[in-house]
């Protein structure tokens, strides 16, 4: 059993981290599962430090009151109460009517975006899986519909990391979260939404 589990961002494969999986329990929302299986699993596990990336972390968040008093250590890395908080939902829509047309391009258009390698051939990028499709559109139709309970948790044991050029979890829907979580510790680094592998070792392994 490894010592940390990430449950990892929308279209956030485990490819977009390499070796990471080797290293920890990595769970990738939507492509291994709901948010049901996938906060049963992390639970499961007895690990001493829980992490979550961007709608892993939302999904950790949901579940604060009894996730987070498990472990010794929660990083939560780019996290939002409501996805709404940084994206309208105009926008949101638009993004799942792509995945419709054209997933693979959709998918790599958000890997830019978040910081991460993304074009197709470029170094580091992940080959697109064509089973990737159908949940990552419902896993938009998730974001769309879910909210964080408004009640504070306490969250001494809490870290919670954030890239001063995230385009995805804006600073406005970064306060919005960390006002529900008292106590916990702000670290901002001067990168994007993608935690790369050096913050990822930094904070987590």
């Amino acid at each position: 059993m490894t010592d940390a589990v990430f449950v990892s961002g929308w279209a956030g494969p485990e490819t977009l981290f390499p070796g990471l999986s080797a290293r920890l329990d990595f769970l990738a929302p939507f492509l291994d599962g709901d948010e049901a299986a996938l906060v049963a699993r992390a639970a499961a596990n007895p690990a001493r430090v829980l992490a979550g990336w961007s709608t892993g972390a939302h999904m950790l968040f949901r579940h604060a009151a009894t996730l987070f008093p498990r472990a010794a250590k929660v990083v939560l890395f780019a996290p939002c109460a409501r996805f709404g908080d940084s994206f309208p939902d105009r926008i949101v829509q638009s993004m799942r009517a792509a995945m419709d047309k054209a997933p693979e391009a959709t998918v790599r258009a958000f890997w830019k975006n978040c910081g991460a390698p993304g074009e197709s051939g470029a170094p580091g990028a992940p080959a697109w899986n064509p089973a990737w499709a159908a949940p990552l559109a419902a896993g938009l139709d998730y974001l769309r519909a879910s909210a964080v309970a408004e009640s504070p948790v306490p969250a001494a044991n809490v870290t919670v990391v954030w890239g001063t050029r995230d385009r995805i979890v804006r600073r406005a829907a970064l306060d919005r979260a960390l006002a529900l979580l008292p106590g916990a510790t702000l670290r901002v680094h001067d990168g994007g939404h993608w935690p790369s592998p050096d913050l990822l070792a930094e904070h987590v392994i």
